[in-house]
C-alpha cells in the first residue's frame, strides 16, 4: 500500500441506501494515527474515519466507504465487473441453444479450470 500523508487526496466510493450508482468523490486526509485515517470533503465539518489498513468504513449513516489512492483502481474494478456481468449474461443466453455434447465439453473445460 502506498504511504498516505496529511493533505493528500483520496478518492472515496460510497455504497448504500442513497448511493447505489457508481460514484467516486475527492476527500482530503486531515489526520492519521496508528489505526485510522480521517478524511473530509471540501466544506464538511466532521471527518470520516477510515481503517488505515483497508481504507474502509462500514458504519457510516449513508453507507459503506471505501477509499482509493488512485482513482483508476476503482474504475478498473467497475469495468471488470461490467465486463464479467456481460460475459456471464451472454454465455447464459447461448447455453440453451447448445446440444448435449457441446454442454459436456463446456462442463469439462470449467472443471479443468476450477482444479
Amino acid at each position: 500500500m502506498k504511504k498516505i500523508e496529511v493533505g493528500q487526496t483520496l478518492y472515496v466510493n460510497i455504497r448504500g441506501f442513497l448511493f447505489k450508482d457508481e460514484n467516486l468523490k475527492e476527500f482530503t486526509v486531515q489526520k492519521i494515527n496508528s489505526s485510522s485515517v480521517y478524511v473530509t470533503q471540501e466544506g464538511d465539518k466532521h471527518p470520516i474515519r477510515l481503517d488505515k489498513k483497508t481504507l474502509t468504513n462500514n458504519s457510516g449513516i449513508l453507507g459503506c466507504y471505501k477509499a482509493y489512492v488512485d482513482p483508476n483502481d476503482y474504475w478498473n474494478n467497475i469495468n471488470q465487473t461490467k465486463e464479467k456481468q456481460g460475459l456471464v449474461s451472454s454465455i447464459s443466453n447461448k447455453l440453451g441453444t447448445l446440444n448435449i455434447e457441446q454442454l459436456k465439453e463446456i462442463e469439462l473445460l470449467i472443471n479443468k479450470k476450477s482444479l
